[in-house]
């Protein structure tokens, strides 16, 4: 997905502008089981982009809508309910949730009415850093670009071969993500819950036509032993799992589909760009999903390439890459050292230390409803952050 966000935000540059996306798998087709789809949450700099993109309206009925969060610190007092009036917002809303496989629809069919050029499957066998770039491809194959943008995930084996080097902080912990089915209605409300275990998310995804129950997308990290316990459970232990976590505010625990799991190690690219080459998506940075911000960061770096090759279309058709790319770096640098920053800070913050440095947090937590300043930084470093929505819906306009 990182890689055709990127693909249509330099498609909109210029129709002279051409693009090729390599992809190493087919797009999967057909529709998951309700309960088997994955999915991402997406905060309102994320709408705004997806507005100028011409994606949005394609999207707006899939959604599930985060009015609320309500967080929370098991088997400890406190808690607290952050409000779209704590991030200054003027919707009634906090964010939203989208399953990958609408999200992923939505971006081919814009790639397709963009004249984007799919390769699909192809996989790239070595590259060439010399100017022009060149990737050779392991059908034998070769292509040369002015700019080649590197999406291969957190392990990136392209990255690898550029010779960048990544700073790993390794959390000990992973993640095990699932839809789930509670008997309760749902009411908009996304719940983070501290456990002993780790962060446990709830996010609301939007109801099936004819069925009961509210679905929700479970993200929650643990250690690695107990991760991987969990995810090879059999349902009932899971459920039985999750609702002594959650209690019972949504009801009971009626179904869990398949379970997935990755290592939580915060990788971060100590070079994003090189003379021709760009790494984007967890290729760059690799972040906790405490707050869902992975995929939300990743689109407004590719809103911010798009506008640094844009502004060079005043008086000029040519395209400067290297002047482009030093523009980017500089305006994203902020940006994704505070995203780094807040999550880091919220994934650590509800670690369980003893009762005496506990003592402070729990009374922090408990006076969330009533210290608007703490409430309202909470939720802007967990929901993209004020001043950066601003801006990036400044220039999406």
């Amino acid at each position: 997905m990182v890689g055709l966000a990127f693909a249509i935000a330099l498609r909109h540059i210029s129709d002279d502008v051409k693009v090729t996306v390599l992809e190493a798998r087919l797009p999967p087709t057909g529709t998951p089981s309700p309960l088997d789809s994955r999915a991402s949450a997406l905060n309102l700099v994320s709408k705004g982009i997806f507005e100028a993109w011409g994606l949005w309206s394609s999207l707006a009925t899939k959604l599930g809508v985060i009015r609320q969060i309500h967080v929370s610190n098991q088997q400890r007092f406190g808690s607290g309910l952050l409000q779209p009036a704590d991030v200054g917002s003027e919707e009634d809303t906090l964010g939203f949730v989208i399953e990958n496989h609408h999200l992923g629809h939505a971006f081919l069919e814009r790639a397709q009415a963009l004249d984007i050029e799919l390769q699909a499957p192809v996989d790239v066998a070595s590259l060439e850093r010399e100017a022009p770039p060149r990737l050779i491809l392991s059908t034998g194959d070769s292509l040369s670009a002015d700019l080649v943008i590197v999406a291969d995930g957190s392990h990136s084996p392209l990255r690898e071969k550029l010779g960048i080097d990544v700073d790993i902080r390794c959390t000990g912990q992973r993640a095990v993500v699932a839809n789930v089915l509670f008997s309760a209605e749902q009411r908009g409300i996304a719940w983070e819950r501290f456990t002993p275990y780790g962060p446990l998310a709830l996010l609301p995804l939007p109801d099936q036509s004819g069925s009961t129950g509210s679905r929700f997308n479970v993200v929650w990290s643990m250690s690695e032993e107990q991760a991987e316990a969990l995810e090879f459970s059999e349902d009932d232990e899971f459920c039985s799992g999750l609702q002594q976590a959650v209690g019972w505010r949504l009801g009971k625990v009626l179904a869990v589909g398949k379970r997935t799991g990755w290592t939580l190690d915060r990788v971060l690219a100590k070079e994003q760009v090189r003379s021709g080459f760009l790494l984007a998506g967890n290729a760059a940075h690799g972040l906790h999903p405490v707050a869902g911000q992975g995929l939300n960061l990743s689109l407004r770096d590719a809103w911010h390439l798009g506008a640094a090759f844009r502004e060079q279309l005043t008086g000029t058709k040519a395209l400067c890459v290297p002047a482009a790319l030093q523009t980017f770096a500089a305006r994203v640098r902020q940006d994704q050292q505070e995203t780094v920053g807040a999550t880091d800070m919220l994934s650590t913050l509800f670690a369980r230390r003893g009762p005496l440095l506990d003592l402070p947090r729990d009374i922090a937590l408990a006076s969330l409803d009533t210290l608007s300043p703490l409430r309202r930084y909470i939720a802007r470093r967990g929901t993209g952050g004020r001043r950066l929505a601003n801006k990036a819906l400044k220039v999406t306009s």
